[in-house]
């Protein structure tokens, strides 16, 4: 063989390989992707789940089937995705919860933040604190003084201890200078039973599990998190508004995807959620699950974790989750 010959050999090899890698990278996907949600099915990360990967699937050309994997406040199935091979066939829909792990479980080999890589924030729950509708208690500031005049005789509910609606009620008590007692149940709904049935008066929920009560006039919601209040209770003032900081987040949910993922994974996993956002019809969607859509650009969601980790810090700091 000529030294002429072995070179277009060897251009032609190269060639082919990189037409090779080209179409590979064009490829993705080319099989269905799966959505993991660390939480149970019927609640609201689900919900708001399977409305977007149905979107996104459209704009992907391939099916996104969401797969329920709960459990330890969503320890399971964020670890299922942060130790699957970073292809982007296996992402997770991650949200505030995913700051609270590492707070509430020590010494994790894998960090619940910074183990993945953000594909874009897609929606925002408002979280809320809500009352028995036959306690006096008209607006927030008269909750907070009852608690200041006897400290620690109010006791509130959640769906557990270190999930959002425990966390959420602890930031009001921090924020507040006050003692509301927790009292946890193994999740949201025998939670909102007791309320209703008057066996405690205060519980802080997000507020799609909320607002059928207090559409039905079984609950009253003081307050909601958020910059701004949703249109699905606009006449709820937010904490904020209240003199109340440190809750401008609210049950907020984001896709991402395992660390190292491939960058141009990443680019078309990020454009085909931006296309995905921008439908009529999912925005419609959300709106009526009580969510805000959100800017789903990687910027907004990086901003939106790190003043999370900036709030909630001496909150998570402060409060024994252990013991609770």
């Amino acid at each position: 063989m000529t030294s002429l010959t072995k070179k277009l050999s060897h251009l032609t090899a190269g060639f082919v390989l990189s037409l090779a890698g080209s179409l590979a990278l064009a490829a993705f996907p080319d099989r269905p992707v799966k959505l993991v949600v660390p939480f149970p099915a019927g609640g609201s990360t689900d919900l708001v789940a399977r409305e977007v990967a149905l979107e996104l699937g459209h704009v992907l050309g391939q099916p996104v089937i969401v797969e329920n994997k709960p459990g330890a406040g969503s320890l399971i199935g964020s670890e299922l995705v942060a130790k699957s091979a970073p292809d982007g066939y296996t992402l997770l829909m991650a949200g505030l919860t995913n700051i609270f792990l590492p707070y509430v479980h020590k010494g994790l080999a894998w960090n619940p933040v910074d183990d993945f890589v953000p594909v874009g924030l897609v929606a925002d729950l408002p979280n809320v604190i809500a009352v028995n509708a036959k306690t006096p208690y008209q607006k927030l500031p008269e909750l907070i003084a009852a608690d200041k005049a006897k400290p620690g005789q109010l006791a509130f509910g959640s769906a557990g201890p270190s999930t959002p609606s425990h966390l959420v009620c602890e930031m009001i008590n921090h924020q507040a200078g006050i003692k509301m007692q927790h009292v946890p149940y193994k999740g949201n709904a025998p939670a909102v039973n007791d309320l209703i049935a008057g066996h405690i008066p205060v519980m802080c929920n997000n507020l799609g599990g909320t607002l059928p009560y207090m559409s039905s006039g079984q609950i009253r919601i003081l307050a909601q998190t958020g910059q701004t209040r949703s249109p699905s209770v606009p006449d709820v003032p937010t904490f904020a508004e209240l003199g109340l900081k440190g809750l401008d987040s609210g049950l907020w949910m984001g896709i991402v995807a395992p660390k190292a993922t491939p960058d141009n994974v990443m680019r078309a996993l990020r454009t085909a959620l931006v296309t995905a956002m921008k439908s009529p019809a999912l925005k419609d969607k959300l709106l009526k699950l009580g969510a805000a859509p959100q800017d789903p650009s990687p910027a907004a969601f990086a901003k939106r974790i790190a003043d999370d980790r900036k709030a909630w810090d001496p909150v998570l700091k402060r409060v024994d989750l252990k013991s609770n």
